[in-house]
């Protein structure tokens, strides 16, 4: 597979272990900072294997390593250090305070910077708050005191003010012994900057993702099992790497997860099936390029394509070269027309299924943009997912050539009509043995249409000579002429009519007075005799 558009890395930790994971992103930080020195003393060398140690023995315990992602690259390995940093939702309240308190003083910096120049003094204290407030979080203010692509599941924008609301959300959630999942969606900036999402001058559209972003959560909420009750979520997008990334912090403020014994501690079950997660990715990536619309576009053109089917076999079936190839493909089909399937078909059945196809509809423009549309979306596919080597996992080969696709609609569509004339050609009775078996199967198409316009023309022929016999008479009385094989007789009914009359009376009894078990027997053999009737024609 090749590496995929985008990456979705995720993690969760339980309430019980919230101090615990504080001492193990301690631990973490600790044990990177020693291992980038060049050179260590004996003290420090001690100090690391210690370090390691604690923070083997913490993670074995509460499985903080545990981080679903996909793809060995360069971007994978990214996110997992992204997931494992501390965030603006993380910060100890000492450390909250702190933060507002330097972006209190940056915003009234940057505001009399505007009016007057700054002292040296006050522009050396900018930039060292600035350092310190990025330190604790990779957030941004605009003017407006606007926090730069963070949004949540009820705010679309978030202000500074409203950071304490959102920590009173999320600590609400964990005080209540919520499970806190954490995730980071990454990108290839290609990708994004090739379906128009960030331009080449850096502009992001953060509307996109903000609605991706929606889309995926909803799926979290309701796939899990129980669906998360009261769920609140707050995300940043951060562009401070090579590629864009989002952070997403879920809770629930009113908890309802099965509770499970990890080492004689009792837990929330925070795990989420990988289906979920594919599904999460999935529909993230299928809003953000809109594959909705186009599968929608997809379905629209499928039925008037399966239409173009009907009138151009109709208006090609009395032209000599597409009577042969007809002839040919009539030839290799089942002994059966209950056969005459499109899936029902071997491999060589259908291949010529699929030329005929083409034939119909070689002039067809919305058979042309169909294919277009499948080729384009999974290209799409191929960028978000990767490349797969099983055609099964190929979006356009299903579209095209599978069990529902495109190809098997209108080898459908086509067999249809081919049934309809097989049994016209037979007189409408339904006989096991096809009007093929009857003629010289290289004039077999020929044949059958002879046999129905024949049939065609007698009718005409009988009803033009009933029409006759009750021609009216030139000076305008009406005169009633004996024809052969035609009497003016009262309407009268049949011996076969009465007992159908008497059969059917019967039946209706049988239903009024019958208990309910045996209604439904009853209406179950007659929908099983209808569909066994329909499968003979």
């Amino acid at each position: 597979m090749n590496r995929p558009a985008i990456i979705l890395t995720s993690k969760f930790s339980a309430p019980s272990a919230q101090k615990t994971f504080g001492r193990y992103v301690g631990y973490m930080a600790r044990k990177e900072a020693l291992e980038k020195k060049e050179y260590l003393s004996d003290k420090e060398k001690s100090e690391l294997d210690r370090v390691e140690t604690q923070a083997k023995k913490l993670d074995q315990k509460y499985n903080f390593s545990v981080i679903k992602s996909e793809e060995h690259s360069k971007r994978e390995k990214e996110a997992k250090e992204l997931i494992k940093k501390k965030s603006i939702f993380d910060l100890n309240d000492k450390e909250f305070d702190k933060y507002l308190g330097y972006m209190v003083r940056i915003d009234a910096l940057n505001h009399k910077k505007e009016n007057s120049k700054l002292t040296a003094k006050e522009q050396s204290e900018l930039e060292k708050i600035g350092a310190a407030a990025n330190r604790l979080s990779e957030l941004h203010a605009t003017k407006e005191k606007v926090l730069d692509g963070v949004f949540s599941s009820d705010k679309n924008v978030v202000q500074l003010k409203d950071l304490n609301y959102i920590r009173e959300q999320l600590n609400e959630g964990q005080k209540n012994n919520s499970v806190l999942w954490q995730d980071v969606v990454s990108f290839d900036n290609s990708f994004l900057k090739k379906k128009g999402i960030l331009s080449s001058t850096g502009i992001l559209n953060e509307e996109e993702l903000l609605k991706a972003t929606k889309k995926m959560q909803s799926v979290f909420q309701n796939e899990m099992d129980p669906p998360l009750n009261n769920m609140y979520w707050v995300a940043s997008i951060h562009r401070n790497t090579d590629n864009v990334h989002i952070h997403i912090a879920t809770v629930e403020r009113d908890p309802r997860r099965k509770l499970i014994n990890r080492d004689g501690i009792s837990q929330p079950k925070g795990r989420r099936p990988q289906k979920i997660i594919d599904h999460m990715k999935s529909s993230f990536a299928n809003e953000l390029i809109g594959s909705s619309e186009l599968t929608k576009e997809l379905s629209q053109k499928r039925q008037t394509i399966r239409e173009a089917i009907q009138i151009n076999l109709t208006a090609q079936v009395e032209q000599p070269t597409f009577q042969a190839e007809l002839n040919e493909f009539v030839k290799i089909l089942p002994e059966s027309r209950r056969k005459w399937f499109y899936n029902k078909l071997n491999e060589p059945q259908k291949k010529m299924s699929n030329h005929l196809v083409d034939e119909l509809l070689k002039d067809n423009s919305d058979f042309k943009k169909y294919k277009d549309l499948v080729w384009e979306l999974q290209n799409d596919r191929q960028s978000l997912y990767g490349k797969s080597k099983r055609n099964n996992k190929n979006y356009a080969i299903n579209q095209l050539y599978g069990k529902e696709g495109i190809y098997a609609r209108n080898g459908n569509a086509l067999l249809a009509d081919l049934r309809k004339i097989d049994k016209q050609a037979n007189h409408n009775q339904r006989h096991r043995v096809s009007f093929k078996e009857k003629v010289d199967p290289n004039k077999y198409i020929q044949s059958a249409l002879e046999e129905i316009y024949k049939q065609k023309s007698k009718k005409e022929n009988v009803k033009s000579s009933f029409d006759e016999s009750y021609a009216p008479h030139p000076h305008g009385k009406s005169k009633t002429r004996n024809i052969k094989g035609h009497y003016l007789k009262k309407p009268f009914i049949t011996q076969s009519q009465i007992r159908k009359i008497k059969s059917n009376q019967e039946k209706v009894f049988e239903k009024t007075n019958a208990d309910r078990e045996s209604r439904k027997n009853l209406r179950e053999f007659e929908k099983l005799q209808n569909e066994v009737e329909k499968e003979l024609e």
